[in-house]
């Protein structure tokens, strides 16, 4: 397992189930099934995974379990936008 750590940037990468974000920003990145426990995700795509906590900004969330976090804007899986506050509502995965 990897874990992402406060004062780490990535930016267009692509992570996967096995990593857990407990603090790092990510910039244009893409999210593939992990644990979003903390941290910053700038534009990119949440294709999965849990969020826990953290901030995004500009994300098309396109599937995930929703749990906390700050939501200030982006996208849902129909492509319509989402302003602050306004986070995806799902539940769960596969809802």
């Amino acid at each position: 397992m990897r874990v992402l750590q406060p004062g780490e940037f990535f930016h267009k990468v692509s992570f996967g189930a096995d990593v857990v974000n407990r603090g790092a920003v990510l910039l244009e990145c893409e999210w593939c099934g992990g644990s979003f426990e903390l941290g910053t995700m700038l534009g990119g795509v949440f294709r999965g995974g849990a969020v826990l906590a953290g901030t995004f900004s500009g994300v098309a969330f396109v599937d995930g379990d929703w749990r906390g976090g700050t939501w200030l804007c982006g996208y849902d899986d129909q492509g319509s936008y989402r302003p602050r506050g306004d986070s995806p509502p799902y539940g769960s995965p596969g809802r």
